[in-house]
């Protein structure tokens, strides 16, 4: 192959590369709200069914923490935390979309992400002349919500700065957006579904 050869075989390359990324991009907007649509139902679904399970992802931690099989599965349906409000005479609202590997999750429990030793899977943080917070946990397989009004003095339900920062380092939203294809907690529900895990895993 002659240099000129090879420098058109480079351009040829690069010219399928961005009319296949155009492509993408065209699809994407197209189909943005139908998918989303899809996405939020999914996330209803798969949240309904984790929190009816937790207590066998809660008996195998172990091996959720320890297997890269297992513990590279995104839950992407949980809002772990959010804060908005209205300070100064401006609103904000922080970013609460959230996307986590399932042995991440469960080191956070581990690690204090609970109430009253109960796992935590919504922290919410809002402020307006004074502090409310909303805690969404999970008891014996159920939803359970407690909160507080505002409160001008030390809120009751704030969580340890070091256990909310933990929080918003384990998010991997930005390495995986919506439309990326990852492994979702589907994997766990089909094998468990299958009863192939094993007995020691039933």
């Amino acid at each position: 192959m002659t240099l000129f050869e090879y420098r058109q075989h480079y351009a040829d390359l690069n010219n399928r590369i961005s009319h296949a990324q155009a492509e993408l991009d065209d699809e994407l907007i197209s189909t943005k709200d139908e998918f989303h649509k899809l996405y939020q139902r999914q996330q209803v679904i798969d949240k309904c069914w984790f929190v009816s399970h937790l207590d066998y992802f809660l008996k195998h931690k172990q091996r959720f923490q320890s297997s890269n099989e297992l513990g590279d599965i995104i839950i992407d349906f949980l809002t772990l935390y959010r804060y908005a409000g209205l300070a100064g005479g401006a609103a904000f609202s922080s970013k609460s979309s959230c996307k986590i590997f399932i042995k991440d999750l469960l080191n956070l429990w581990d690690e204090g992400f609970t109430y009253q030793g109960f796992p935590i899977i919504g922290y919410e943080w809002y402020i307006h002349q004074g502090k409310k917070i909303i805690i969404t946990y999970v008891k014996n397989c159920r939803i359970e919500v407690v909160s507080t009004d505002y409160l001008t003095t030390k809120n009751p339900l704030e969580l340890p700065e070091e256990v909310v920062k933990k929080v918003q380092q384990a998010n991997v939203y930005s390495k995986y957006p919506d439309w990326q294809t990852y492994k979702t907690i589907d994997a766990v529900r089909r094998v468990l579904n299958k009863r192939e895990l094993g007995d020691e895993m039933a």
